[in-house]
């Protein structure tokens, strides 16, 4: 039997209650990245979960690899956004 090597990662839950709209739009569009079309062209940028492969589980839940965890932290904390974090070991 083969040993399986599993990964931590790190389950991130947050709320947007307390936030105005402006800061909302901001930061999502910060986490998840947005599409904009300026004229015939089209323009895409990439949020932070692309940029570290992290992955959206559904609203406001994030599965991010554990080096990666504290890049998005940071963006929770700068917001002022509460979350809850539970630890997840996974292949």
């Amino acid at each position: 039997m083969q040993k399986e090597s599993l990964n931590q990662y790190m389950i991130v839950s947050y709320t947007l209650k307390n936030i105005s709209q402006k800061k909302k739009v901001k930061f999502l569009r910060k986490l998840q990245g947005y599409k904009e079309k300026k004229e015939k062209k089209e323009y895409s940028h990439e949020g932070l979960i692309q940029k570290l492969n992290a992955k959206k589980l559904g609203s406001n839940v994030i599965l991010s690899p554990i080096e990666n965890f504290s890049e998005i932290h940071n963006l929770l904390s700068s917001y002022n956004i509460k979350a809850e974090v539970k630890e997840a070991w996974m292949k």
